[in-house]
């Protein structure tokens, strides 16, 4: 290694980790975040020359990172969250055909947020950052709102630095900021309600009992655990239900043989800083094929949204990660 190589690598890997974090919540997607910033070090290497002082790194990393997303962005639609795109289904509807992967939200290992901050209040910034509420509502902002707003408020550079990563004035910066900050609260509300804190947490028994009944093929168990709201989101299906007897009949009518038959497998993992759940089904090789990665919220002591990530590319991030593809059933 070069002693420029080595200068580059000393510069960079305090902030590898809070780039792809950055990246991810740019784009909404965990799959494509390590692409993006193996792209940021390639430019970040070949313009190092002109970073004059390399105290300045994590900011100039971080608009390097901003350009990189932002140009991925001009090649692709608006990813979504399942409800977000049409009205609740019927449950005895045929389910509609899966859309492309990358129209939908994806979720990210917990893991991520690992070494990417030292101290509490960071930490839990970050925590924050990555709740899935607060990703999704980011991707109804402008590209440019997005960038601003997670400049300054999650990243933390000044209005005069987000203004240069963005060749823009201070004035307008602030302005967009300003705009940016008004459509996310009208779109989630203040920053309690995006907040992982906002929604109680699901403790251990509830997601114990929620695993063995799926494990078990118990289907009552299953609905008895659901608030009587609570919404079921398949992507990359745009099919959503909504109600505890509309998912009631939708899972008896789609997936009851598979029930009976104990074909399904679940593993606690951790997604988007919270509890969550990978489910496998049993296939007839007899392993067991992740199926989908589960994001659950829970008000009253009941699962009121369950999130249903069911594409190859949101599992992608997780299997990278050490979760298995298939296993033994």
């Amino acid at each position: 290694m070069t002693d420029f190589e080595a200068l580059f690598e000393t510069l960079v890997e305090p902030h590898r980790a809070l780039l792809r974090l950055h990246c991810y919540r740019m784009l909404g997607s965990a799959h494509d975040s390590d692409d993006m910033v193996q792209e940021t070090l390639i430019r970040a290497f070949r313009s190092l020359h002109t970073l004059e002082d390399k105290t300045l790194a994590r900011a100039w990393l971080h608009r390097i990172a901003t350009n990189v997303c932002l140009d991925e962005l001009k090649k692709r639609p608006r990813r979504a969250r399942g409800p977000e795109l049409s009205p609740p289904s019927e449950p005895e509807r045929e389910p509609a055909p899966a859309t492309p992967d990358d129209h939908w939200i994806e979720p990210t290992p917990s893991s991520w947020l690992s070494g990417a901050a030292s101290d509490p209040a960071a930490q839990y910034t970050l925590k924050e950052s990555v709740a899935l509420a607060f990703v999704a509502a980011l991707q109804i902002l402008t590209p440019a709102q997005r960038a601003v707003l997670l400049l300054r408020d999650v990243v933390g550079l000044s209005a005069e630095e987000t203004a240069s990563a963005l060749e823009s004035t201070v004035s307008a910066a602030n302005s967009t900021l300003h705009r940016a900050r008004v459509a996310l609260e009208e779109r989630v509300g203040p920053r309690a309600q995006w907040s992982p804190e906002h929604n109680q947490p699901i403790d251990q028994a509830l997601l114990h009992r929620y695993m063995t009944a799926w494990q078990s093929g118990d289907l009552e168990t299953i609905v008895a655990l659901l608030h009587e709201d609570a919404t079921l989101s398949m992507p990359p299906i745009p099919t959503w239900l909504r109600g505890r007897d509309a998912i009631r009949r939708f899972l008896s009518l789609r997936l009851r043989a598979s029930l009976d038959a104990k074909l399904f497998r679940a593993v606690a993992i951790s997604a988007c800083g919270v509890p969550a759940v990978a489910f496998y089904r049993v296939r007839e090789d007899g392993q067991a094929h992740v199926m989908s990665i589960d994001l659950i919220e829970v008000r009253d002591g009941r699962l009121t949204v369950l999130d249903h990530f069911r594409s190859a590319s949101s599992h992608a991030a997780f299997i990278a990660d050490g979760l298995p593809r298939c296993m033994p059933a």
